[in-house]
């Protein structure tokens, strides 16, 4: 690696790093939002979709989204770490837009398919350069409740794009709503033309670690402009073992049976197909909400040390995610009582919200210059569980939504619950005496 000249640091650049990092991280959650917001869309909305062109079906529409959206994740962690987080974010959110647009125009369903994956391969490249810009304008301390507030912010996108995506789509139809997305997704690139910094360098700054050196006197061996060979990252992550597959393996199962809940069948399910809740949506928006709330809660809990192990808080979530899951599996049908479901969906989110730990305990494991290569390795596994569930659960509906298909969709749900709680406990947590996997 070529050394760096260190750049001065002083108060008034300290504070200037520490001011402009918080623009970026704003513009950056603000991108976030929306990436949720498309991700569950067709929870809200597919089914006026699907009814207006005729064809096709919202399982599969939604599962687009989702196959495209992991297919990108490496080449996100490859522009995040090489094309840097400025074009990346700049580049993709224009394709998003370009989605948006497709989708507003569509009148069969392939146009829609094109327009989903349009969004889903210009919004996959978001989460990974926002990861990255934390990892090199904060310090590691950071991360873990910073991770959280993006998370939380997406959600929040996730609650916006349930019951009140449905009362929009109701007062101004669902195509102008892609219209007006794919508008405010061209506002977005363009300030992150002008507004993302890949570096404090890049504005004449110091870097986080040149600050921490300046007030501790120890220099840090793991440099925020380090670079390395793409495939010198995916070898390292790779071939760590049970430290990062068990994590992956776990997240593909829990994050694909949220997205066949929470981003695919929910409402129908409550509104229309088994139950007839007139609040349905608002059920969505509940697990969206208490998502928050967790994320939220465990990043602030770790990062000022209330709990230690990211391990067994993550083991406890994911153990109360399995027993929600046992609940909407066994009392399929069988209680006809809204404000049990409401509760039911709100515990759902809140101990979904557990596994995002997953990321920090990871990421703790490898240097920075392979952080955004490490986060979009685990980001595959997340998104090809979730296009795997979801067109697993279109085979299994295929248009007879019936309880006795639900209630198989339910139990295949649990299962897979149950499976990632295992790999949860045999995890490898780092702890401080841990070296790093240090690519070779």
């Amino acid at each position: 690696m070529t050394d760096v000249i260190p750049m001065q640091v002083t108060d008034a650049t300290k504070k200037a790093v520490y001011r402009y990092r918080w623009v970026m991280f704003g513009l950056l959650l603000a991108a976030y939002f929306f990436v949720y917001f498309h991700r569950v869309s067709i929870n809200a909305v597919g089914t006026e979709m699907i009814d207006e062109i005729g064809s096709g079906s919202k399982e599969y529409l939604s599962s687009v989204y989702f196959w495209v959206y992991a297919a990108m994740q490496i080449p996100s962690g490859i522009l995040a770490d090489r094309l840097g987080p400025r074009k990346a974010t700049t580049i993709f959110m224009a394709i998003a837009s370009v989605g948006s647009f497709l989708t507003f125009a569509g009148n069969d369903f392939f146009t829609l398919a094109v327009g989903k994956a349009f969004i889903a391969a210009g919004l996959a490249v978001i989460y990974v350069p926002t990861m990255k810009i934390i990892s090199v304008w904060y310090g590691k301390k950071d991360f873990p409740q910073l991770n959280g507030i993006v998370i939380a912010v997406g959600n929040v996108g996730a609650l916006a794009g349930a019951a009140p995506l449905v009362m929009l789509a109701d007062a101004v139809g669902w195509r102008d709503v892609f219209l007006l997305l794919g508008m405010v997704s061209v506002l977005i690139c363009v300030l992150c033309l002008l507004l993302i910094r890949d570096h404090p360098h890049d504005k004449g700054l110091p870097g986080i670690e040149e600050i921490e050196e300046a007030e501790t006197g120890i220099r840090s061996e793991d440099r925020s402009d380090a670079k390395l060979p793409v495939t010198t990252g995916l070898l390292a992550v790779a071939g760590s073992g049970r430290i990062f597959w068990t994590m992956g393996i776990a997240y593909f199962l829990v994050y694909g049976t949220i997205m066949v809940f929470q981003g695919t069948v929910a409402i129908a399910y409550f509104k229309n197909h088994v139950y007839a809740f007139a609040f349905a949506a608002w059920f969505i928006t509940a697990l969206g909400a208490s998502k928050i709330v967790s994320t939220l809660l465990i990043g602030r809990m770790i990062s000022r040390g209330i709990v230690n192990s990211k391990k067994k808080l993550m083991a406890f979530g994911t153990a109360m995610y399995v027993f929600v899951w046992a609940v909407i599996w066994l009392f399929a049908g069988n209680i006809d009582n809204e404000l049990f479901w409401f509760a039911v969906c709100a515990l759902f989110g809140f101990f979904s919200g557990f596994m995002t730990l997953s990321f920090t305990q990871v990421k703790e494991w490898f240097p920075v210059s392979i952080a955004g290569t490490a986060i979009s390795f685990m980001n595959v596994l997340l998104f090809l569980g979730a296009a795997v569930f979801t067109t697993a659960s279109g085979i299994i509906l295929h248009t007879v939504y019936s309880l006795e298909n639900y209630t198989a969709l339910w139990g295949l749900m649990f299962a897979a619950a149950l499976v990632a709680l295992l790999m949860v406990l045999i995890s490898k947590e780092k702890r401080e005496d841990d070296p790093m996997i240090s690519p070779e």
